[in-house]
């Protein structure tokens, strides 16, 4: 619109110079082109200021999203602090916590008065499983360690039961412990012969178990016993003149 403003004026001169166009029309055509310019010139600067106020905007724009991203890598600083205490109040409270490993009746309990302070590993109560009684019995090591294995059969006679009254239980070996704990081996064996023994079996009741491991014959028996005389260590004996 400038340019056509300017080129408009120009013939006006133009005009005007040779006498072609009288003196009141060359003024009006040189009003209007002078119009036209301040015209373009408003749109132009219009458009500069547009210009400039949507890269002001842009910039603000980028600033307010830098900000945006600092927060949001603060606050997911902020989270991952948060979620690492959550799981280390978490691992303090498991700590404080004690469950049974097993669901089942207490047989013994420690007494442990309100207040107190329970170590770490302490043995607090014993847990009796539910299911069928069994019993427990601790051989020496030279007598169950290759000796003493499952499905073997034995007798379990009760303390507080005679017997010759009470009559002994049959047992069968279901496990026997491959470590020895306290000088001893452990071996587990489940009761077979129970269903008409007038006894109240329950957990605690002592005794002493026999378990079958082999069958000799009388000849047998007496050549292992020759043969334990003539291995075992003879002292020696000072002669007195």
């Amino acid at each position: 619109m400038a340019r056509s403003a300017a080129d408009e004026a120009h013939r006006l001169d133009q005009l005007h110079k040779q006498d072609l166009i009288p003196q009141r029309e060359y003024e009006q055509g040189q009003l209007a082109a002078e119009s036209r310019r301040q015209a373009a010139e408003s749109l132009r600067l219009e458009a500069s200021r547009l210009q400039q106020g949507q890269g002001a905007h842009e910039s603000e724009r980028q600033v307010q999203s830098e900000n945006l991203a600092g927060e949001i890598r603060k606050l997911e600083g902020e989270q991952a602090t948060a979620r690492a205490s959550v799981d280390r109040l978490n691992y303090e409270v498991e700590r404080r916590t004690i469950r049974a490993p097993i669901s089942g009746k207490l047989a013994e309990v420690a007494e442990v008065r309100p207040g107190g302070v329970v170590d770490e590993a302490e043995r607090l109560c014993a847990i009796l499983p539910d299911g069928q009684l069994r019993a427990v019995a601790e051989f020496a090591p030279s007598d169950a360690l290759g000796r003493i294995r499952p499905g073997q059969s034995g007798q379990l006679r009760l303390d507080g039961f005679p017997w010759t009254q009470y009559g002994s239980i049959t047992t069968t070996v279901s496990n026997v412990a491959g470590e020895i704990r306290d000088g001893k081996v452990r071996v587990e064996m489940a009761l077979t012969g129970t269903a008409k023994l007038p006894i109240n079996l329950q957990h605690g009741l002592p005794g002493s178990a026999e378990v079958e491991v082999e069958r000799l014959t009388p000849a047998n028996i007496v050549l292992r016993a020759a043969g334990q005389l003539l291995t075992a260590p003879r002292s020696n004996v000072a002669a007195t003149p």
